[in-house]
């Protein structure tokens, strides 16, 4: 039996801020892998971080996505990067989602980019205390849309209210 649940319980979500995610040239894919599927590696060469509750860069060549892209074409996300807030913080972020391609000739595009069908993240962040550590005690989603020329991805970030 399903329990009717009051409006105030009902979550909801705040957009926080969203990052411009650069990446080099040295994108490498390898595999099969052992049960299946292969092994991705793209280093970022930096980006931007805007919005109403963070500003900041994402630290040139401090991270990478390490994506496994499974033989149904699904890519399972497991990105690391270190930003750098206004104000100087460093903030480690590490995302994890999946990204499903979309179906050849239904890809919706965006800057002249095909866009994948589904892609979605969860972010967890490691900072130290003071005015961005909310970060670590808040509920975070992520959407993301792929760009070319030059490569990189926006990446939407809202805080589950």
């Amino acid at each position: 039996m399903t329990e009717t649940i009051a409006p105030e319980l009902m979550p909801g979500l705040e957009y926080v801020f969203e990052m411009r995610v650069e990446f080099t040239a040295d994108r490498c894919i390898f595999g099969p892998l052992p049960g299946g599927g292969a092994q991705g590696y793209t280093p970022t060469s930096g980006g931007l971080i805007y919005g109403p509750r963070l500003q900041g860069k994402i630290v040139p060549f401090s991270g990478a996505d390490f994506a496994t892209v499974r033989d149904d074409r699904v890519i399972e996300i497991n990105s690391h990067y270190l930003l750098e807030a206004d104000d100087g913080t460093k903030i480690y972020i590490n995302n994890v989602g999946y990204l499903v391609p979309s179906k050849p000739g239904e890809a919706l595009m965006s800057h002249d980019t095909p866009q994948p069908a589904y892609f979605r993240f969860t972010p967890k962040f490691k900072v130290p205390a003071g005015p961005h550590d909310w970060l670590a005690r808040t509920v975070i989603l992520g959407t993301g849309s792929r760009r070319s020329n030059p490569d990189h991805s926006i990446f939407r970030y809202y805080a589950v209210k």
